[in-house]
């Protein structure tokens, strides 16, 4: 049983959140609906959720995405969730007249808000996160909560934001609650973390050191996924190929640069290194379906027999 901020005991609905994250253009948001899919096909309902005023899924998708979540696919639900909106739910809980909070707080106000204590955004999109598990009137019937997370060093902002403004607030509802956030990013029963990047050197470089980040704020290993790797074969030389000298010059310039890759993301740590392929899809609906064969098979290849622990 978790606390609630006032001091009464909450519930813990036992639903899983998943973040997925990465240095921007590396098929983060595609990876995420790919995971949303993953856990879908194994029978168990899903909100793919997303922060910020404008829908990366709702053009994406084809979808009308906002603050309720809409069906994609049998089993999921997307939703995108406003920081004002979260951070005027996470004030009015707080105010006894919750009518006239709501008149009071208008976007001017809340933009305000925001400005002189940016922790507060953060808290309230964490809070509304993990409502379910810190209230018992707060209700999600899902089984899994994949977040399309922010990138990389924002990212790491709102992971900080809980534990910062606990050593902020020495006591009272804020303090509670920021303390219970804490401990549910650090629980392996509660969060899963997996980053995205590419087989270049400033996505790695930037996953590289986002993991350690994330390892030494939670406690919790991420998951890395290369994606949009080639399968190569190995590279002949140019000798008797006409006008092949250059091409196959690339080939081997990509083949070195993934490898060199991999083995610095291995270099890590990490437990759980998997590689995903270059989809030449145009289809969004068929390629998220293929990326989603291929979570499954990277991480069927690693766990399963003869593959790493």
């Amino acid at each position: 049983m978790q606390v609630e901020p006032d001091g009464r005991p909450g519930l813990n609905a036992g639903h899983r959140v998943v973040f997925v994250t990465g240095k921007g253009g590396v098929g983060k948001s595609s990876v995420a609906a790919a995971t949303a899919l993953q856990f879908a096909r194994r029978g168990q309902s899903v909100l793919l959720a997303e922060f910020g005023n404008r829908s990366f899924y709702g053009p994406f998708l084809g979808l009308n995405v906002g603050n309720d979540s809409v069906r994609w696919k049998p089993r999921i639900e997307v939703a995108c969730w406003d920081v004002e909106e979260s951070l005027r739910e996470y004030v009015t809980h707080y105010l006894v007249f919750k009518s006239a909070a709501n008149k009071i707080l208008s976007n001017t106000v809340m933009k305000a808000l925001a400005g002189a204590a940016p922790s507060l955004s953060e808290i309230a999109i964490l809070g509304k996160l993990m409502a379910p598990m810190l209230h018992t009137w707060y209700k999600r019937t899902v089984d899994v909560v994949v977040v399309d997370a922010y990138a990389t060093g924002q990212f790491m902002t709102l992971l900080r934001a809980p534990r910062g403004l606990s050593a902020t607030a020495a006591g009272g509802p804020l303090h509670r609650q920021t303390q219970a956030i804490t401990r549910l990013l650090s629980d392996p029963k509660v969060c899963e973390y997996r980053m995205v990047t590419l087989a270049e050197e400033m996505p790695v470089s930037e996953a590289c050191e986002m993991f350690a980040d994330i390892e030494s704020e939670t406690g919790l290993q991420p998951s890395l996924y290369c994606n949009r790797m080639l399968d190569l074969p190995p590279v002949p030389s140019g000798q008797g190929f006409v006008n092949a000298g250059t091409f196959l010059d690339q080939l081997q310039s990509i083949k070195t640069r993934q490898e060199a890759s991999m083995t610095r993301l291995q270099q890590t740590g990490a437990t759980q290194v998997y590689t995903l392929p270059m989809l030449p899809i145009l289809a969004v609906d068929a390629m998220l379906e293929r990326l989603a064969d291929a979570l499954d098979l990277a991480q069927s290849a690693q766990t399963g027999p003869g593959g790493a622990a």
